[in-house]
C-alpha cells in the first residue's frame, strides 16, 4: 500500500518521540478505511453497515533508521478502528501490532505483540487473506462438541510479549524464510506460555509452508492443558490465475477436547483492475457429527492503487448442532443454523 511518509520534519513532536526521537529516520503513517453494507442470515436476518468486508480497518505509524553495513532499527504501532462506528477495536489502543525490532545480515529480532508464523503463511497463501469476517480460513465456532476453555482460546493468531527470530525477508519475499517465536505468559502458572515455528519458500511462481504453535493454558481453577495448531500450505501461479490450498489441524490435551482439521481451498484470478475469488473451508471434528462447510465468493474492482470497490456471497453450511459462524452472523449456540450473508463495500488505503 502507499503510505504517507514523514522525513526529519517530525522534529519534536509526540509521533517523534514515538519513533526513538531519531532525526534521521524515516516515520510513515499509514492505513486501511473499509466499510461495506450487507444482509446476513444465521439464527436471525440483519442488514448491516460494518466494518472490514475486504480488510479490517486499522492506523498504525511505523518507522525504521538504517545504522548501516545492513543493519537497521524499526518499530510498528497498529490499531484496529471500526470505521462504521467510529472505534477502535482488537483490544484497544495498538492491539493489532505493537513491537521492535532491530535487523542484521544474521537475520531480524523482534519483541513485543505481533502475529504468528501460522498467520503470515497463510497470510501469503490464501484468496481473501487473513480477513476475520469473510475468508472461509476464519471460520469460527461457539459451540460444536469442543469444552468452553478450548472454544474460548480460539484460533490465536496474533500474540503479546512475543520474542521472534526471522531469517530472510518473510513469506512475501523470494527464497527461503524461518520465523522462530516465543512468548512467556507471565503468569506463575505458566498459562499463556507460547512457542512457534514456521518455514517457507517463495519461488517465482510457487509459494510452499509449515508453521506450528503451541499455548498453555488454564488455571488453578480451571484443568491446565495445551493447544496445539499446525499446519501446511501452498500456491501456485500460472498467468492471470493463482490456485492455493492449506490443512490445519487442531488439537487440545483438555479432557473431552476433540482434534479439528480444517482443508482449505482457493482459486483466484487478476485481470488488470479485476480480481475474482473462490475460496472454501472444510471443518472436520474427530468423532463428531458436527461438522462444516464454508464458501465464498469475492470481486474487487480497483479503481487505483489505493482504492478498491468489492462485492462478497457466503454460504456456510453447519452440520449436526454446530455453531460456526462468519460475516458477523449470529449463530445461537447448538441450533446447527447455516450462514447467507451478501455485501457490498470500499476499501481505501493510506
Amino acid at each position: 500500500m502507499k503510505n504517507k511518509s514523514i522525513r526529519h520534519a517530525l522534529g519534536g513532536t509526540a509521533l517523534a518521540a514515538l519513533a526513538f526521537g531519531a532525526g534521521a529516520q524515516d516515520v510513515q503513517i499509514y492505513g486501511i478505511a473499509d466499510v461495506y453494507v450487507g444482509s446476513v442470515r444465521g439464527s436471525s436476518t440483519k442488514t448491516v453497515v460494518d466494518d472490514g468486508g475486504n480488510a479490517a480497518s486499522r492506523l498504525g505509524f511505523r518507522g525504521r533508521e538504517d545504522l548501516g553495513g545492513g543493519h537497521a532499527a524499526y518499530f510498528a504501532l497498529e490499531m484496529g478502528m471500526l470505521v462504521d462506528v467510529g472505534t477502535t477495536a482488537v483490544s484497544s489502543g495498538f492491539g493489532r501490532q505493537a513491537f521492535v525490532g532491530y535487523r542484521a545480515p544474521w537475520g531480524s529480532l523482534e519483541a513485543g505483540r505481533q502475529y504468528t508464523p501460522l498467520f503470515f503463511n497463510l497470510l501469503a497463501t490464501v484468496p481473501f487473506g487473513m480477513n476475520v469476517n469473510w475468508a472461509p480460513v476464519q471460520m469460527s465456532t461457539s459451540m460444536d462438541g469442543q469444552p468452553a476453555a478450548v472454544r474460548a482460546l480460539g484460533f490465536p493468531l496474533r500474540q503479546s510479549n512475543l520474542l521472534r527470530y526471522r531469517y530472510g525477508g518473510g513469506p512475501n519475499a523470494k527464497g527461503l524464510n524461518v520465523d522462530v517465536v516465543a512468548a512467556p505468559g507471565e503468569d506463575a502458572t505458566n498459562s499463556g506460555d507460547m512457542v512457534g515455528f514456521g518455514a517457507s519458500y517463495r519461488g517465482d511462481h510457487f509459494f510452499i509452508g509449515y508453521a506450528g504453535q503451541r499455548i498453555d493454558s488454564g488455571t488453578a481453577a480451571v484443568t491446565k492443558f495445551r493447544n496445539e495448531i499446525q499446519g501446511v500450505n501452498g500456491s501456485y501461479t500460472l498467468g492471470a490465475w493463482t490456485i492455493s490450498g492449506a490443512h490445519l489441524v487442531s488439537d487440545s490435551s483438555l479432557p473431552g477436547g476433540r482434534r479439528a482439521a480444517h482443508t482449505v481451498l482457493g482459486l483466484a484470478h487478476d485481470a488488470g483492475p479485476h480480481r475474482w475469488m473462490l475460496e472454501a473451508n472444510r471443518r472436520d471434528l474427530k468423532g463428531s457429527p458436527n461438522d462444516a462447510l464454508a464458501i465464498a465468493l469475492g470481486y474487487d474492482h480497483r479503481l487505483s492503487k489505493r482504492t478498491a470497490l468489492y462485492g462478497r456471497l457466503l454460504h456456510l453450511s453447519n452440520r449436526g448442532t454446530a455453531s460456526n459462524a462468519l460475516a458477523q452472523a449470529v449463530v445461537n449456540a447448538g441450533s446447527g443454523d447455516d450462514v447467507r450473508a451478501v455485501a457490498l463495500g470500499v476499501r481505501h488505503n493510506f
